[in-house]
């Protein structure tokens, strides 16, 4: 069972929301729905303007959706603004209200501490141990009802994104767009602002759990939120033990990054579906899941080991 202690966490007392009576994990919620209002209307601002001068016709609606639909570097960059824009300096911003005066950086876990590398390592191998446990919850998730209209716009997002990784000379815009920025801003805002307020608000375990099912339903991919989620609750997990966003950060790196690297030379990976009709490699996902498991009770016990050996060294 985990537990909460002065070593992992920073108090409150004093916060602006803290100070008017309100609940962090509440407010936290809130923001996540303004966040998201706030994302599509950044997102539409940003693609409207970029087609505006890429149009002879302003006024051309088709012309404009077209451009849209068709330009890769102005789908990125739409998706880019509204994560730095809404997700990480929205997420800064909102974090005022909830961290003690001058206390947003340990609030969000902003901070590198003596073993931080070594739970990156961690992170990283994790994350790749976990892609067979992944695609076999991709596959459970082709089992649960999805409403046609629902299946239908999850499939035309498939198609456009599977034409941008299709691209030419797309793998370091691919890497920055997909990988980097997604890997910091969602971070901040998931692991760090939603997360921490969620801490504060109920069980450490409530706040693993519920911040990664949040990430995985705000992607609007019902057709894969059990992987989606669960890779959320597992980045959860390490900030939470590690006490740093960095090595959740450095997480999504590689999971995203290395989706685009095999895309990049793999690009057949693009047509194939993870559907239930699918033949899974079922020995090689069995191993990677008990390996995953394995790695993980070694890491919940390394967690364990450095917080007993921190409590000790502040004792005395």
């Amino acid at each position: 069972m985990l537990v909460n202690t002065t070593i992992i966490s920073d108090s409150t007392n004093g916060s602006w929301y803290e100070r008017n009576g309100f609940n962090l994990g509440i407010m936290a919620i809130i923001w996540v729905f303004l966040a998201l209002i706030a994302f599509n209307i950044v997102g539409g601002l940003v693609g409207v303007i970029a087609a505006v001068f890429l149009v002879d016709d302003p006024t051309n609606i088709e012309a404009l959706m077209q451009v849209l639909s068709e330009q890769t570097t102005v789908f990125f960059w739409i998706n880019t603004t509204g994560q730095i824009t809404v997700f990480a300096l929205g997420s800064l911003l909102v974090t005022r209200l909830a961290a003690d005066s001058g206390g947003r950086r340990r609030f969000l876990r902003l901070q590198i501490n003596s073993d931080t590398h070594k739970y990156v390592v961690w992170a990283i191998l994790l994350t790749i141990v976990a892609y067979p446990a992944v695609i076999f919850l991709g596959w459970l998730n082709a089992f649960l009802p999805v409403p046609e209209w629902m299946a239908e716009m999850q499939q035309s997002m498939d198609e456009m994104i599977a034409k941008l990784l299709g691209s030419e000379h797309i793998l370091w815009m691919g890497l920055f767009h997909i990988g980097l920025v997604p890997s910091i801003c969602e971070e901040i805002m998931y692991r760090g602002y939603v997360q921490r307020s969620l801490e504060k608000s109920c069980s450490i375990w409530i706040a693993i759990v519920v911040s990664g099912l949040i990430f995985g339903a705000y992607h609007l991919q019902i057709t894969r939120i059990l992987p989606l989620a669960s890779l959320g609750i597992l980045f959860a997990y390490i900030t939470y033990a590690s006490n740093s966003l960095i090595p959740a950060m450095v997480a999504h790196l590689v999971n995203n990054g290395g989706q685009i690297i095999l895309s990049t030379i793999y690009p057949e990976m693009l047509k194939q579906e993870l559907n239930a009709d699918a033949d899974l490699p079922w020995v090689l996902i069995l191993l990677g899941v008990l390996l995953l498991i394995i790695l993980l009770i070694l890491f919940h016990k390394r967690y364990f080991a450095n917080l007993t050996t921190s409590l000790i060294n502040t004792s005395e």
